[in-house]
Order: C-alpha cells, then sequence, then structure tokens
C-alpha cells in the first residue's frame, strides 16, 4: 500500500483524504489490499488522538439494531455511536453515523505480518 501509514499492534492504518460515499471507500481501500479500519478499544483511543480536524469514515455499518465490522466481528465497545444512521464515521473523538452516500475522508486498515 502506498503513502504514509501509521502502524499499531500490527496493523498499518491509512488516512486517505480524498472524499468518498462509504462504500466507494470501503472499495478503495480494498483495492488497496485493506478494509475500511476496523478498531478495537484500544486502537480507538490510538486513532483518536490521530484525527486532528479531519472526520472520516471507518468500517462499521448498523445491522438491524446492532453494529458490526467490514471483518464480521459485532461491535462491543462501551463507546456510544452518536445518531440513527448506517454508517459509522469519527468527528471529534465521537463516533458518529450517518448516510452511507455522504462523502467524506475515510480510514483504511491492513493487518501487517510479524517479522
Amino acid at each position: 500500500m502506498s503513502g504514509p501509514g501509521i502502524r499499531y499492534n500490527s496493523v498499518c492504518y491509512y488516512l486517505l483524504k480524498g472524499e468518498r460515499t462509504w462504500d466507494e471507500a470501503q472499495n478503495r481501500c480494498s483495492k488497496l489490499g485493506a478494509s475500511l479500519a476496523v478498531l478495537s478499544d484500544k486502537e480507538m483511543d490510538h486513532v483518536f488522538r490521530l484525527n486532528g480536524n479531519l472526520d472520516y469514515w471507518l468500517g462499521l455499518r448498523r445491522r438491524g439494531e446492532r453494529f458490526q465490522w467490514v471483518d464480521g466481528s459485532s461491535y462491543n465497545s462501551s463507546l456510544e455511536v452518536l445518531g440513527n444512521s448506517e454508517c459509522v464515521y469519527l468527528a471529534d473523538h465521537k463516533l458518529r453515523s450517518e448516510d452511507c452516500s455522504t462523502e467524506r475522508a475515510y480510514l483504511c486498515s491492513k493487518p501487517q505480518p510479524h517479522l
């Protein structure tokens, strides 16, 4: 994957500032061998410190009454997702949901093999 990435806990994160819809962002990450970012609580704390003033899509989406990461795992954090829309983004150190057709920057993640 090209461009500057940030490595944390054997995962490399890439913040892409070209604005895309949630589905376009996931497709773009996929073409780079990654996915929209899947975050554990510890990783979320780390990513919050990186976010600056940029809002960006994460790999989290509402499935019925629950949220699910793009890797199929359930969202189990105590951090509340604000809003009632389908797709989740990070803004102001909070997780918010919005219509998936909104265009914004996005965060890709790619597991890195242990050396």
